[in-house]
């Protein structure tokens, strides 16, 4: 339990400022593409039943809750569940929990699971995996929205080689073998553990928890996008995010 109680306080120090991060809408990746993606990929989900696995403060949540879903919110993170309470609407439940445990989430209860960048923080892939297709329902879809193996596959903090005025040369991917965990830099004050597989690790596990695989998506900004968010032009350079759209067979 070593790895869960250093994530833990990991997330616990940077609660405040990661809940400021999202009201001030500066998380240029979600704000910038990735919720575009997501809210697209999950299409009309009124009247549907939604779990978001690692919802964080809720802000995913809302967005699915405002469409019309039924939404629980399941976070290992006390004071983001505290946060997402305060600021719910009727569509909305949170709940403190394990996204490798649910033992209090019942069996085929949702038509759809969302884990929205994640499944990265999670020590026991496997299990969040065989859990997520346990309260889907036949036939129900699991999104997942992850770092790629290429952005976690790097140094410590090394994201981008840059040459000696620097400019990005090209992104650093080193170690792509040694799965596990690597603690990295987020911002000048936090450093965040995530689990670093290998493609196939991961496609492996979907199929161990008896998901079928139905697409994957390498997320790229268009043009509204990038005048929104100019620094979204790296991702032509380099496929950071990457996107799973899984099911679990209806018989």
């Amino acid at each position: 339990m070593a790895d869960k109680d250093k994530l833990k306080a990991e997330w616990e120090a940077f609660a405040r400022d990661w809940i400021a991060r999202c009201e001030e809408q500066r998380d240029e990746a979600r704000e910038g593409i990735l919720d575009d993606w997501m809210l697209e990929l999950v299409g009309d989900v009124s009247g549907k039943r939604v779990i978001d696995l690692g919802c964080g403060e809720g802000r995913f949540c809302r967005m699915l809750a405002g469409r019309g879903a039924e939404v629980l919110g399941v976070d290992l993170q006390p004071a983001f569940i505290e946060y997402a309470e305060a600021h719910k609407g009727e569509r909305e439940k949170y709940l403190v929990g394990d996204m490798e445990e649910l033992q209090s989430v019942p069996d085929g209860a949702f038509d759809l699971a969302v884990s929205y960048i994640s499944l990265v923080d999670v020590p026991d892939m496997q299990a969040a995996l065989n859990q997520a297709a346990r309260v889907l329902k036949p036939g129900g879809r699991l999104l997942v929205a992850n770092l790629s193996p290429m952005a976690t596959a790097v140094s410590t903090g090394n994201w981008w080689q840059r040459d000696d005025k620097g400019r990005k040369l090209h992104y650093k991917v080193d170690n792509y073998s040694e799965e596990g965990p690597r603690t990295l830099p987020f911002g000048p004050k936090f450093k965040l553990t995530n689990y670093h597989r290998m493609f196939s690790t991961t496609i492996n596990a979907f199929i161990d928890a008896g998901l079928t695989v139905k697409r994957v998506h390498e997320p790229m900004p268009n043009e509204a996008q990038l005048k929104r968010r100019p620094g979204l032009d790296d991702l032509f350079r380099a496929a950071i995010f990457i996107i799973y759209e899984l099911v679990k067979p209806a018989g």
